[in-house]
């Protein structure tokens, strides 16, 4: 194991690290091999002051002794996301209770007319933000979105009425990388291609500007929104788990 600067970590060749970890609120790293270890701050509304959580990318031949090897340094992380493939190699002082797997997925190329999906016409919904709640708070499992001040743009389809059926959103890495968040169906809407088309749209939106890279986080267990990702030219990048530390499966 040896600790990263930042120069070192900047060279780590993965791009979740590149594109999605805010190397501003980095404390500390850690490399093995072909994996990485980030220790970073988090002020989110439940976390406690002075927070830190961990991100564990890499191999599990690799990440797994370096999961240890850092538990052993004596770092004391509030939050852990790691590998799916090393959740049971977690050291027994950070357990947790793992939420859904999820995949990180990105794509550096401009999506081609989908379908159906092509002829659905996407507007600028930014601004009707009650509007956009009631979409959101109709699915009771909707994708994170963060802050109204994080998001660069929300895009919707609306239905004959001009209210909205579909919405999606755009927010910024700090490195200027474009995330797709929040994309969200009314429920009785599905299947129309409503989201497909907001997401090809935010895709192409993210990729005109920062680093040329749009990104997003799917369930796993979401098979048709992963499908219709990959269709849009996403691939998956990481796949991971996260939760609390000191909150194991019962």
């Amino acid at each position: 194991m040896r600790e990263l600067d930042a120069a070192g970590l900047a060279g780590r060749d993965d791009p979740m690290l590149r594109h999605h970890v805010d190397a501003a609120g980095v404390t500390r790293a850690w490399a093995a091999g072909g994996a990485t270890v980030v220790e970073h701050a988090v002020a989110w509304g439940d976390s406690p002051p002075g927070a830190l959580a961990l991100l564990g990318l890499g191999p599990a031949a690799d990440l797994d002794p370096l999961l240890a090897a850092v538990a052993g340094a004596g770092a004391d992380p509030w939050r852990l996301v790691v590998e799916q493939t090393s959740a049971d190699a977690v050291p027994a002082a950070w357990r947790f209770a793992p939420s859904h797997a999820w995949h990180w997925m990105l794509t550096r190329t401009p999506p081609a007319p989908d379908g159906a999906a092509a002829d659905v016409e996407v507007v600028e919904v930014t601004g009707r933000t009650a509007e956009v709640d009631v979409v959101l708070d109709a699915v009771q499992r909707t994708s994170f979105v963060g802050g109204a001040s994080a998001v660069e743009t929300w895009l919707g389809v609306e239905g004959p009425d001009g209210g909205l059926l579909a919405v999606g959103a755009l927010v910024r890495r700090p490195d200027g990388t474009g995330q797709l968040r929040g994309i969200t169906t009314l429920p009785g809407h599905t299947g129309r291609g409503l989201a497909t088309a907001v997401s090809a749209a935010l895709t192409r939106r993210a990729l005109e500007h920062g680093t040329g890279v749009a990104t997003l986080g799917v369930f796993t267990d979401n098979g048709r929104a992963v499908r219709v990702y990959e269709r849009l030219g996403y691939r998956v990048g990481h796949t991971l788990v996260a939760g609390r530390t000191g909150e194991p499966s019962a």
